[in-house]
């Protein structure tokens, strides 16, 4: 009788807790349910692009249209920095053999004037200073031609060795800037802009003179030159940029400012519809100064973020909107 009893209570305990556990289920699936329903919509993502004019002007975001200039045409250039010794060698090579030819053609003057007063010269003494000019005007020749084999007509020509110590002095370097195969420099090329190779910076440099010999792996044109108020070490290799033979273009350009950069390529931000800014992958050319011209990409009616491009650039990149590479 114990035992149905017993039964009896333990049936009614393990019925009530599974009503129990129902009746909290059920309860607990209304409470989800309730606050699901109390938690309002998330938005959607505002656009890091969309920047009406009050925005614009607090991020301090200008623009301006591209500006068209002419552009003289223009051929590429690689090159590198001489060691000017063999130089200084050559033109002190000449000079002495100038001053040289100088003192023995002084000499048989003042023999031959003796001679033909009857002084104190002989014939034989006449004969000996005729073989001192000749053979220090041979010298002179020699050291010329050696001079115009090494470094060109112009600079054998018109340098002296005063004028090349002077300019190293100066602070200027000697340049050897090569063309490549196909690429028709201007004639009379009288400036060339460059820089070291791997930078950004861009010097000017003094055309000298065509070099006599081709640069063994670009097969080219090859032009020497001395840079303006800038010293480099000897074999650093340079970029140039010599003037072209053809007809100047028109080219529109852009400020540094607007051109940002991601993952090597070149973008721009233009403003768009509505207020939004449309991000735009771009070619850049030439460096004119402060702006850089634009191979295509933008049109000249467009209004281009001048300032504040890089910050739009990471806005972008923050919202998740990496650029694609074009």
């Amino acid at each position: 009788m114990k035992k149905i009893v017993l039964g009896i209570v333990i049936g009614l305990g393990l019925g009530a807790l599974g009503m129990w556990t129902v009746q909290h289920e059920h309860g607990g699936a209304e409470v989800g349910k309730a606050d699901a329903a109390a938690k309002p919509a998330e938005k959607p993502k505002e656009n890091p692009l969309h920047l009406p004019p009050d925005r614009r002007t607090a991020a301090g975001i200008t623009l301006a249209k591209p500006v068209e200039k002419t552009v003289q045409a223009e051929v590429p250039a690689f090159g590198r920095v001489l060691d000017p010794s063999l130089l200084v060698a050559g033109l002190a090579e000449v000079e002495a053999a100038r001053t040289a030819l100088a003192t023995s053609e002084k000499e048989l003057q003042r023999v031959q004037k003796l001679f033909a007063a009857g002084g104190n010269a002989s014939a034989q003494a006449v004969e000996l200073a005729e073989a001192a000019v000749a053979r220090d005007r041979t010298a002179q020749t020699a050291a010329k031609s050696r001079l115009l084999a090494g470094w060109g007509r112009e600079i054998a020509a018109s340098s002296d060795l005063r004028t090349v110590t002077t300019a190293l002095e100066t602070g200027r370097s000697l340049l050897r800037l090569d063309v490549l195969p196909g690429e028709t420099p201007a004639d009379q090329l009288k400036v060339a802009q460059f820089g070291l190779a791997g930078t950004g910076e861009s010097f000017e440099a003094e055309v000298i003179g065509v070099a006599p010999t081709a640069d063994p792996q670009l097969q080219g044109l090859s032009f020497l030159a001395l840079s303006r108020g800038r010293i480099l070490p000897a074999g650093a290799a340079l970029r140039a940029t010599l003037a072209g033979s053809g007809e100047p273009q028109k080219m529109l350009t852009v400020p540094r400012s607007a051109i940002v950069y991601h993952q090597g390529s070149a973008w721009i931000y233009v403003l768009g519809e509505e207020d939004t800014f449309e991000r735009k992958l771009v070619t850049p050319g030439r460096a004119l100064g402060d702006a850089v011209t634009l191979a295509g990409g933008v049109d000249d009616d467009e209004q281009v973020v001048v300032t504040g491009a890089q910050q739009l650039l990471a806005a972008e990149l923050q919202a998740g909107g990496a650029p694609e590479e074009g």
